[in-house]
């Protein structure tokens, strides 16, 4: 059951689809896969996305075009499968084998190359997925599955080849829909704020470092852009994520970054003016000394974020491999809610260097060139040179023993805390229990949560609304840490 867990796993994150939740119940032989799609999806198939996931996927190389041709390799064999794209082929899927494989493959593709028409064909789970003539031997481990496929087509084959076999088959015994847990308005009301957020920010901006302002203004909105077509997978060349809650707080603190960065290169550009320099020379030493600020903050999150993707990541994933002589004691790991935040912060910080850092400072050298943006002004300076910076005077060090006792005894006060109160664990931690009824009706979902909250003394459950694969309505409360519930409270 946990060999198939993990492969399920792999699978669903070779689909982009990251912000899942997977359960195993032993009892009863069960696992409970849940994962959001498109919104305004109306002909979702839950069938047809368990058939994807739950494939056996027994991979074979034969030679020759029939299915008794002779097996080369099997799937094993495979190291790793990415699906690719060339301009000469379109979307392929590329191979590499082990080293057993790549010696096995080498004597295959040298003798059939010596042939005039010499074929490799390739199935999977008995059907033909590609037939190949093969031109030259290849004996580097290396081998490239060509033919007319969709982008989909050869993520979704990649993502089979990678997997590998389940340990045995899998049927569904049943499945439904659920309904948001923050609400269906939740959203729309998120998108508000966000819009009112950005406003004030740039408002901010502009009045504070007026030109410079501006301009980050406009740097910040592509990177928002940018970070949103990324995760949604715009860019078919990278693989995009399910968008959640911990990933718009990713966003969120990389738009911080992203401010942080403009108001570092502002600031220091108007502390230069104050000093008496030229509208040239203040901008080139501003940038300059504000370079090095900007990368370590933007260099540490991205380590985190990392780390993060490492730790809560797939194991066989790009960052899991990295961090494996740090991790691998924890056994095999998933993707879930701080993966996704790992990877929407990355990608943000990663896009602040190229908008908040290199497009701003184009955007600003590009400005200053321009006769009518020459004012001093308009940078923070005064008209007529004057100083109006006045840099204030911290001894930083000198009182480095009052920060730092400062910053152990908030950290001390936050473990007692931790220890004496304990730490409110999730049900991707714990576990819990998941109980699903029927109802008919209208229901009031917060009724229903002080009422379950008040007979099992349970504060952080969750309570969603759906419906099964009858149509009937449902409610599905979740309980996380709670042991199987005895009839009564269930009654």
């Amino acid at each position: 059951m946990t060999a198939a867990k993990t492969v399920i796993e792999d699978r669903l994150v070779g689909l982009g689809i990251t912000d899942y939740e997977d359960y195993v119940d032993y009892n009863k032989d069960r696992i409970i896969v849940r994962f959001p799609w498109k919104t305004g999806e109306t002909d979702f198939n839950p069938q047809t996305a368990i058939d994807e996931i739950g494939t056996t996927a027994e991979m074979v190389f034969r030679k020759g075009s029939t299915a008794d041709g002779e097996e080369i390799l099997s799937g094993d064999d495979v190291t790793s499968a990415t699906a690719g794209y060339n301009q000469e082929n379109g979307y392929v899927v590329q191979l590499q084998f082990s080293a057993d494989g790549a010696k096995k493959f080498a004597e295959a593709t040298t003798e059939l190359a010596a042939q005039s028409n010499g074929t490799i064909s390739i199935w999977l789970d008995g059907e033909n997925i590609s037939t190949a003539t093969v031109k030259t031997a290849i004996t580097d481990g290396n081998a490239v599955i060509e033919g007319s496929f969709t982008q989909d087509q050869v993520t979704a084959l990649a993502n089979q080849i990678n997997s590998g076999s389940l340990p045995f088959a899998l049927s569904a015994e049943s499945f439904s829909t659920i309904s948001p847990t923050l609400g269906a308005k939740s959203l729309d009301v998120m998108v508000l704020a966000g819009i009112i957020a950005f406003a004030f920010v740039a408002l901010l901006m502009i009045v504070r470092y007026r030109l410079p302002g501006t301009i980050a203004v406009i740097s910040l909105f592509g990177q928002v852009v940018a970070t949103l077509a990324f995760v949604s997978g715009y860019f078919t060349v990278f693989n995009g994520s399910t968008l959640t809650l911990p990933g718009i707080a990713g966003i969120i603190l990389g738009i911080g970054m992203g401010v942080d960065a403009n108001v570092i290169t502002a600031e220091r550009i108007k502390e230069e003016l104050g000093n008496g320099k030229t509208l040239d020379g203040a901008i080139a030493s501003g940038f300059k000394m504000g370079l090095t600020p900007i990368i370590d903050g933007n260099v540490t999150i991205v380590i985190v974020a990392a780390l993060l993707m490492g730790a809560f990541g797939p194991t066989d994933g790009f960052w899991g491999k990295v961090f494996n002589p740090i991790f691998f004691m924890f056994g095999p790991s998933t993707a879930g809610s701080i993966y996704s935040f790992g990877f929407t912060l990355l990608t943000s910080v990663l896009l602040n260097f190229v908008f908040g850092v290199f497009a701003t400072r184009i955007m600003i050298r590009g400005a200053s060139r321009c006769k009518v943006f020459r004012n001093p002004v308009l940078y923070g300076g005064s008209k007529d040179g004057k100083k109006t910076y006045k840099c204030p005077n911290i001894n930083f060090v000198g009182n480095r023993k009052k920060f730092y006792t400062f910053s152990g005894i908030l950290v001390a006060v936050v473990l007692v805390f931790s220890f004496v109160f304990g730490v409110t664990m999730d049900i991707e931690f714990k576990g819990g229990a998941m109980v699903t009824v029927g109802y008919q009706g209208d229901v009031d979902l917060n009724n229903v949560k002080q009422t379950v909250a008040a007979e099992l003394g349970q504060s952080n459950l969750t309570v969603q609304t759906g419906t099964d694969v009858s149509g009937a309505q449902t409610l599905t409360i979740n309980l996380p840490g709670s042991e199987t519930l005895s009839t009564e409270q269930l009654d």
